[in-house]
């Protein structure tokens, strides 16, 4: 007689649960299809409490023949079933002498071995989402890359696209594979690409930069963006004592100050001037110096590692980086990017990275929150430097 307890599942998990993990993680173990919906049918076949309780096992009892006509096959192919869950360790048999399967007596298919190797198997489903995240998160680096080509190919003349160095490197982006087949890669693979693309690109660099007869300029900079906000910005911005939010505007702080002892007018000409002074700092060769200069640390790092390639690539790629920790979707990412452009789609990233900790109305669901940027730039309400402005008084610099 049985004096030890039989294992159970851990706390906060059900039959329903095995169920579902199964299901999901069938082809992960090396289950096709069918043996995912014979094991999982077998399971739902089981006590649920069998899973939980100490003093029962998960059996399933039902004769061979009953259960293949359901399943709509033959016995014979249910038998070979069964074989290969033996053999994948996910049941056993306890039959009698001959093969007869009995409730009263506890003989039949014991589904324990599945309880004993619960946590096993969900590290099994952990690690394949985090696989998974690794690889959207390489895949849209690559987008990055492929946008920093085509800019970088944007900067030449036709005389300098037609040169057999600048047409040996077109030749050989053409090969990089399809945007679509992306995800079937193996990681290691596709991390060697996103390597050899990274070269390419700064091959590509290097080839402008050094190139004596060209004439490139970038068609986009930090410094275009930035100067389009600043057309925009009036001083009241910085009286205003409105808080509310929208779902594209970043909170801005209150800033409570004493009355002025002059007149009426002295308090507005006061900001106006600390806000002309601080429009500067976003404008000219190192705004995007001082506008990395507020982000978060994580962010701030992400840019270390990259202090190799061009100010305006390494703050997009470190905008890119710092997407799956944010919880962004990478649909949002791309979105921002097109509607946008890449520059000033970093920037929104950078400032919604930057207020998760703001004091008041910290950004709570970053991914929604940049979609509400989307918005309100393509109505043309979107209003970045004042939302550098605010970040900048926030921080005390």
């Amino acid at each position: 007689m049985r004096t030890e307890p039989f294992p159970s599942l851990p706390q906060g998990f059900s039959r329903r649960d095995v169920i579902a993990l199964m299901a999901d993680i069938g082809r992960d173990i090396g289950l096709g299809p069918r043996l995912t919906d014979i094991l999982t049918r077998l399971i739902g076949c089981t006590e649920a409490d069998a899973w939980l309780d100490p003093n029962k096992e998960p059996i399933f009892y039902g004769r061979q023949e009953s259960f293949a006509q359901k399943l709509g096959i033959s016995t014979r192919q249910l038998r070979t079933h069964e074989q290969t869950l033996l053999k994948h360790g996910l049941m056993e048999r306890r039959t009698a002498a001959n093969g007869s399967r009995h409730g009263s007596t506890g003989l039949g298919l014991v589904l324990t071995p599945i309880i004993e190797r619960f946590t096993d198997l969900l590290n099994v489903r952990e690690a394949r989402n985090a696989r998974y995240a690794r690889m959207k998160t390489l895949k849209a680096t690559r987008s990055v890359r492929w946008a920093t080509f085509r800019d970088e190919l944007a900067r030449l003349s036709p005389d300098d696209l037609s040169h057999p160095n600048v047409q040996s490197m077109i030749e050989e982006r053409a090969t990089w594979p399809r945007t679509d087949a992306l995800l079937s890669m193996s990681e290691a693979r596709l991390s060697q690409h996103i390597q050899a693309a990274t070269s390419l690109c700064t091959q590509l660099s290097e080839w402008i930069e050094n190139h004596a007869d060209s004439s490139c300029e970038p068609v986009e900079t930090f410094r275009f963006f930035i100067q389009e906000d600043i057309q925009e910005i009036h001083s009241e911005i910085c009286n205003a004592s409105d808080n509310n939010r929208s779902a594209g505007k970043l909170a801005q702080p209150n800033y409570s100050t004493p009355e002025p002892n002059g007149p009426v007018d002295y308090k507005e000409k006061e900001f106006e001037a600390e806000t002309l002074a601080l429009q500067g700092l976003f404008s000219g060769r190192y705004g995007l110096d001082h506008a990395v200069s507020l982000a978060s640390e994580e962010f701030k790092y992400e840019m270390q590692v990259r202090n190799d390639e061009r100010s305006e690539y390494a703050f997009v790629e470190a905008a890119n980086s710092r997407i799956a920790p944010l919880g962004i979707n990478i649909t949002a990412w791309a979105a921002a990017c097109d509607r946008m452009g890449r520059v000033r789609a970093a920037l929104c990233v950078m400032l919604l990275d930057a207020n998760r900790d703001h004091p008041t109305a910290p950004v709570m669901n970053p991914g929604g929150a940049l979609r509400g940027m989307i918005k309100a730039h393509n109505r043309g309400k979107l209003n970045l430097i004042g939302s550098l402005i605010g970040l900048h008084r926030r921080r005390g610099l």
